[in-house]
């Protein structure tokens, strides 16, 4: 499953109460990973994974679809290979021969995919809250012959899946989608279980019976899927996975006796310090970095520090739901508010250098960013307070430089995930300006999970109360951004921030993704960044370099990429003297 969310704030993981990390004999004597998370995992559940935590955890012990080399190429994991049509609407996929469930699942067949996706992912009414459930439909102006409606309307239609041989099955498109593999669907997918375990709860449809099954929440169900088997699950501790003697991939040329790791652990360790001293000491083998002590880890002989450019951009959002602040949902309010931000000063005195400014949901550097399209607010206190003044709508007002609401000052509630020294400095610095121009805020730091579960992911009415929010980084898919059409849909899973889409962004991102000529692709997919940066549903704040920290005795088979970590069963460690 290709992660759509990850941890804002100079960290990349979520913060969360841990125990102390286990001995590490297993640095010095046998081939022991221990990495250190500042958050359990809030759900194991394949259908409602969108936590980079969740997600590492998982995919220890269960290997995705295919994966993206550091050259973007196609990689075969338990899909191994792939044809498709001249119009690019049936994908036939083979998968592996050789996967197994754990007993008594028996082998992983086509069929099963075919299940989870139609009877799951698909399912009437998103019965089991299933996160990726818009992936799998597309747009239509009338439902065509063989195709399911994914909507009450019609305009929407399911790809319909089919299973075709033992190991093969197909997935049909009621219009050309060439894209299809570049966006992240079957790209990192990981939301297949066995028939036997699922059945019992489809047949009921019963979501949160499947979501709190055993089987599910322990992945004791993964068989020979992935290169290590789950020994031990303390939720709010650690896991601890042993290498899998009977990994399939091991059946495939270049991945003799893989993994060469011979136990990996995810440590728990709530505060940043206790994780960057494990590393010094040789307690754990690896965490993130924090930039500003970048230059001291570099200096030292037993520790390596490796940069990674990231796709994930980090952003405040703006609560535009009927429990946040009116005038969050006029664009010129949003626009002062981004020129009321500093970050320029963020990516140089928070993240000391190792990021760039972001103005839209898209790096400068790729293929999609136009100058000429994008608008770039620059930081700008007089104008931001110029610009908030004569947008205010009723009943809002300023006096004495303040803005009130009849006699009462205005007073909004940022929300940020408590990750990091970073978080709380970059919630600091936005604090700052947005009071600058008039606005009184009050901060609420929060644990990461609290954050997702108790404010962006919960009901108007039911949520808490916030206004702003940070410490969430949202995937921008350079090499298909057809594949955020999702957090911009009205109603959508991801949109909980309440975005309307005045311009029909989701669309757009749709037609995109369904467009044969490169030239007319890219056209609208610069239209489309350049109506984001102009909208600022969220106050885009930059792109971070991420700093892996590793021990001197890591040795990674793969070079720096927006895909790291996707060859880790390759990777080696040598026993630490």
């Amino acid at each position: 499953m290709l992660q759509s969310i990850a941890v804002g704030g100079g960290a990349v993981l979520a913060g969360c109460a841990g125990d102390d990390p286990p001995a590490a004999e297993g640095n010095g004597g046998a081939k022991h990973w221990i990495g250190a998370q500042s958050s359990d995992a809030p759900n194991y559940n394949v259908f409602r994974m969108t936590d980079t935590t969740s997600i590492d955890r998982l995919s220890r012990v269960m290997d995705p679809a295919f994966v993206r080399d550091e050259n973007a190429e196609f990689v075969p994991r338990l899909i191994r290979s792939y044809t498709v049509n001249d119009e690019y609407t049936k994908w036939t996929f083979t998968i592996t021969e050789h996967g197994e469930w754990s007993e008594p699942y028996g082998s992983m067949t086509a069929a099963d995919w075919v299940y989870s996706i139609t009877e799951i992912i698909q399912g009437e009414n998103n019965w089991a809250a299933v996160s990726s459930a818009d992936k799998w439909r597309m747009p239509v102006e009338a439902v065509p012959d063989g195709f399911e409606a994914a909507d009450e309307d019609g305009r929407q239609a399911w790809f319909a899946i089919e299973q075709t041989g033992e190991f093969e099955f197909t997935v049909e498109m009621p219009a050309p989608f060439p894209a299809f593999l570049s966006e992240p669907i079957l790209w990192g997918f990981q939301g297949v279980v066995p028939i036997d375990l699922a059945e019992p709860y489809v047949d009921a449809r019963d979501g949160d019976g499947l979501n709190e099954d055993e089987e599910i929440q322990g992945l004791s169900y993964t068989g020979n899927l992935g290169g290590f088997t789950v020994e031990r699950l303390e939720t709010e501790a650690r896991m601890v996975a042993t290498r899998n003697d009977d990994y399939y991939l091991r059946n495939y040329e270049g991945y003799a006796d893989t993994p060469y790791i011979e136990e990996w652990t995810y440590q728990v360790m709530r505060e940043q310090s206790s994780r960057l001293n494990a590393l010094q000491t040789g307690e754990i083998t690896a965490t993130d970095v924090p930039p500003r002590r970048a230059e001291e880890f570099e200096a030292m002989d037993d520790i390596q520090l490796i940069g990674t450019p990231t796709v994930h951009c980090q952003s405040m959002f703006y609560n535009m739901r009927e429990d946040g602040w009116e005038a969050l949902t006029v664009p010129d309010v949003r626009q002062a508010l981004t020129m009321a931000v500093d970050r320029q000063s963020i990516v140089d005195d928070v993240l000391h250098g190792y990021g760039s400014v972001a103005h839209t949901l898209s790096p400068a550097e790729s293929e999609f960013y136009d100058d000429a399209a994008v608008v770039e607010w620059e930081y700008d206190p007089e104008g931001a307070q110029d610009r908030l003044e004569a947008s205010l709508p009723t009943p809002y007002s300023y006096e004495d430089g303040r803005v009130v609401d009849g006699d009462e000052e205005v007073v909004l509630t940022l929300v940020y995930a408590d990750t990091s020294d970073e978080s709380e400095l970059i919630a600091r610095l936005i604090q700052a300006g947005i009071e600058a121009v008039g606005l009184e805020v009050e901060l609420d730091p929060v644990p990461w999970n609290t954050m997702l579960n108790d404010y962006l992911n919960s009901e108007p009415g039911e949520a808490r109360q916030w206004d702003f929010m940070t410490g969430i980084g949202r995937n921008a898919y350079p090499l298909a951004p057809e594949a955020t059409e999702f957090y911009w849909r009205p109603g959508g899973s991801a949109n909980g921030y309440g975005y309307d889409d005045p311009h029909g962004i989701a669309d757009k991102l749709a037609d995109a993704g369904r467009m044969e000529d490169a030239d007319e692709r890219q056209q609208l997919l610069t239209e489309v960044f350049g109506l984001l940066s102009e909208s600022q549903p969220w106050n885009f704040l930059y792109f971070p370099e991420i700093l892996n920290g590793y021990r001197a005795h890591v040795t990674p088979s793969e070079e720096p990429s927006i895909s790291w970590g996707y060859d880790k069963n390759r990777w080696e460690i040598e026993r630490e003297q």
